[in-house]
């Protein structure tokens, strides 16, 4: 098992959040609300930064990957719909140290992928994934291959572009944009989301603010993710898998996000995700550190 998991967990958890909270239309929004009214024909770059690491402090135990992603984006009308198109030039990905990719390889094969979202935001469809998977696939070498076919599946990329766009827009349509607001969203898993407007925030010719956003997920479900790979490293040593079990957990997830209310056009985000899993072994208690760490930069 590799870190990537980590991301799915919680990438599942949040799709599935999504399904239990609409986001409301530009009609039912109220002025100083965010609005969903993207910038249309305006093409910006964005830059996507993401660490993904499940590791045991103390030994050699760690699976590590690291993308960085370059866009080419633009949104335009699609009926009564939005298509934001968004055609990857660059990508770089180590895993554990060794590069897969190193860069702008991926330009000449001009793959795209688009997310079409109603005027409520809701995504109602990504086209493009199966292209753009072969596409980052057949950059690899042989070697590489299989890694690549894993972390980016036709499957996996539908999932993350429609988690990526839930995750800018369904928790804050509609509400107030005013610095000091604050409110709770449901997290679909029966928990709360606390989401605060802290600050404005320069944006160009617009005026933005910085968002940030604090939820739980479901230990559990992280526990259940990192147990295959304690219980190979207990092996590994000696020891008996059925012997261990969950002590306790720390996790935080904190998203902050620059937004223009008047659009919800993001001219910045940073997604941070840390979990430590005590887990107790035959010879003691292990800690199972997991972090998914995403920062986006963008050029409008």
């Amino acid at each position: 098992m590799t870190s990537s998991k980590l991301g799915l967990v919680f990438g599942f958890f949040m799709l599935a959040a999504s399904a239990c909270s609409g986001s409301k239309t530009a009609a039912d929004v109220k002025e100083g609300a965010f609005n969903y009214a993207p910038s249309l024909d305006k093409p910006s770059h964005e830059t996507m930064r993401r660490l993904e690491e499940i590791a045991i402090p103390g030994t050699p135990l760690r699976n590590a990957e690291e993308w960085t992603l370059d866009w080419d984006v633009v949104t335009k009308k699609d009926g009564d719909n939005y298509k934001r198109s968004l055609k990857l030039v660059g990508l770089k990905i180590d895993v554990n140290g060794q590069p897969l990719l190193k860069g702008d390889e991926v330009k000449a094969a001009n793959a795209t992928v688009d997310i079409i979202t109603d005027n409520k935001s809701n995504v109602v469809d990504v086209h493009g994934a199966d292209q753009l998977s072969q596409a980052i696939v057949g950059l690899g070498t042989p070697e590489a291959q299989p890694s690549l076919r894993r972390m980016f599946s036709p499957e996996k990329l539908r999932l993350l572009a429609a988690v990526r766009s839930i995750e800018l827009h369904r928790d804050f349509v509609g509400h107030p944009a005013q610095v000091g607001s604050q409110w709770t969203a449901d997290d679909g898993e029966g928990g709360k989301t606390q989401i605060r407007v802290v600050a404005e925030a320069p944006c160009g010719t617009g005026k933005c603010v910085q968002v940030v956003r604090e939820y739980k997920v479901d230990e559990q479900a992280l526990y259940a993710d990192i147990s295959e790979l304690v219980a190979a490293y207990v092996k590994e040593q000696g020891g008996d898998p059925s012997k261990i079990g969950l002590v306790g957990m720390d996790v935080k997830i904190e998203d902050s996000l620059v937004i223009d209310p008047a659009t919800m056009d993001y001219y910045g985000a940073k997604f941070d995700q840390t979990a430590t899993i005590r887990v107790a072994g035959p010879n003691g208690e292990l800690p199972v550190s997991m972090k998914v760490q995403r920062q986006t930069d963008v050029r409008h």
